[in-house]
């Protein structure tokens, strides 16, 4: 019996040093996020060279070669694949923007999480997308009325180099704010930090390394570490930020790529019982020059490049100058559209956010597609009266953003504002329409869209416009008939419509 006994001692003793002694193993995290639909290779404006950057062709080529090195990495994608490009309104296997899953499925993606670009056609489209795919879609605190995920998986556990990886999907807490009400009739946005950490709970036990897949925005992603604990990860989206190495907060690593497939995001990590030892992260760009696509992806976007070009890629017009849109500032290509509303509808002011408009035209030829590209919202223009009284309070919210920039401006027609501050507050501003000062008791015709005047007033206008009039006329058809009829190279230019007065005295 006592010879058992120190039998048994000795291996307690061995299992012990031999814990002590175990090898950390490693984990490789391939990560894309916001890609919007750039499924094409684009120049690279940025770079003196203007090489082609991203596509999923492209991006295959980089894939082979990471899992070459790493065969068992994670491929994730942060959410918004959706909206960008026509490749999203393309009904594909029964679903529109079915091809981009499709091209995900074929990159052997391991998991992605609803965006809210993933709303922008319909709540029933959005689950189809989430449901089409053979990689599993992510979220967490998106909940039905009776508490049931609207997701197909709150989280997915996949065993990595014998680690045991759990992957949470959670989106921002914002998404009412920037989706069609209508898309979200029915469901419910649960706190970020508090679902992430009931799951967070539910896998640590079981798990040595938990990945918060999460389409948030890295500032929100920040304040998300600062609120839980035992997640190792945040793989993030939403702000398009490129973290070209990783920024830890909180003890939790935080990574993103970029936006429309510009990097590919690499994390490697070395994981010790249920700990991170060490870690390393970069951004490979993906150039285009001297890859070796995957041949069957290459052939699939070839085949959409084709009925996107019969389609969109006639000459509409020219401009004389770049496109340039901005988000807290006023921009030439915002201020031409809102001209052209406010002329062709005959109103004192026309508003659109400038938000919807999404990326910069250089001047030379313009095609029905750079107009898609531009504006790939299916927002509808409708008209609606304000007094001067709304008008000044919007004038002080339109100051107020500028200065405070906790979203963007609205772009503007017909209306100017000059406004002072001290410090981080705004404390006069006097308003213009049409080269007259405002008068408080007028009643003012506006021209906009219905996510201004409808969906979201409450964000842009502070006041709710009750007698809304639908023109039936989407802004994307009305900015290509409005380029096509225009003769000239269209010249615009930013002329201090919202701006800071410091000549200006009461």
């Amino acid at each position: 019996m006592l010879k058992i006994r120190r039998l048994v001692f000795l291996c307690h003793i061995v299992f012990i040093v031999s814990l002590g002694f175990a090898e950390s193993r490693s984990v490789t995290i391939l990560h894309v996020n916001d890609i919007h639909g750039h499924f094409l290779p684009e120049t690279a404006h940025w770079r003196n060279d203007k090489a082609l950057v991203g596509g999923f062709a492209t991006l295959s080529h980089y894939l082979r070669v990471s899992r070459a090195q790493n065969p068992e990495a994670l491929f994730l994608h942060a959410g918004d694949v959706m909206t960008g490009n026509p490749i999203c309104n393309f009904e594909h296997r029964g679903v529109m923007g079915g091809a981009l899953v499709e091209l995900l499925e074929k990159l052997g993606c391991d998991a992605d999480v609803l965006g809210n670009h993933e709303f922008d056609i319909s709540q029933e489209n959005t689950r189809k997308l989430a449901e089409l795919s053979s990689y599993p879609t992510l979220c967490a605190n998106i909940v039905r009325t009776d508490g049931s995920l609207f997701a197909p998986y709150a989280y997915v556990q996949r065993e990595v180099n014998g680690v045991r990886v759990g992957i949470i999907g959670l989106t921002l807490q914002e998404l009412p704010h920037i989706t069609t009400p209508k898309h979200l009739e029915g469901l419910q946005i649960l706190d970020i930090a508090e679902t992430a950490q009931k799951y967070i709970d539910e896998l640590d036990p079981v798990t040595d390394l938990i990945i918060l897949l999460t389409h948030n925005g890295f500032d929100e992603d920040r304040k998300l570490a600062q609120n839980v604990h035992g997640a190792d990860v945040i793989v993030g989206g939403h702000s398009h930020t490129r973290l070209a190495q990783p920024v830890r907060e909180n003890g939790i690593l935080i990574v993103q790529a970029g936006c429309y497939l510009q990097n590919l995001g690499v994390l490697q990590l070395e994981v010790d019982g249920d700990t991170v030892k060490s870690y390393e992260g970069q951004l490979i760009p993906l150039l285009e020059k001297g890859t070796q696509p995957d041949a069957q992806i290459a052939a699939f976007c070839d085949s959409f490049k084709t009925l996107i070009d019969a389609e969109y890629g006639q000459v509409i017009g020219q401009l004389a100058v770049d496109w340039k849109s901005r988000y807290h500032e006023e921009s030439n290509v915002g201020n031409w559209i809102c001209d052209r509303m406010r002329e062709a509808f005959t109103g004192d002011v026309a508003l659109v956010n400038s938000g919807g408009i999404r990326t910069d035209i250089p001047a030379g030829p313009v095609t029905k597609l750079h107009i898609v590209e531009l504006l790939p919202f299916s927002n509808s223009i409708v008209v609606f009266s304000a007094t001067g009284a709304q008008l000044q309070k919007f004038a002080m919210e339109q100051a107020r953003t500028q200065v405070q920039r906790d979203h963007g401006i609205l772009q503007m027609s017909g209306m100017k504002i000059m406004y002072r501050r001290s410090g981080g507050e705004v404390k006069n501003v006097a308003c213009e329409i049409g080269d007259l000062p405002l008068d408080l008791n007028k009643t003012y015709r506006i021209i906009s869209i219905d996510y201004v005047a409808v969906s979201q007033w409450e964000r842009y206008l502070t006041f709710q416009p009750q007698d809304v009039e639908r023109t039936g006329e989407l802004l994307t058809d009305f900015v290509i008939k409005e380029v096509d009829k225009t003769e000239e190279p269209i010249h615009s230019q930013v002329e201090g419509r919202l701006r800071l007065a410091t000549d200006w005295r009461e």
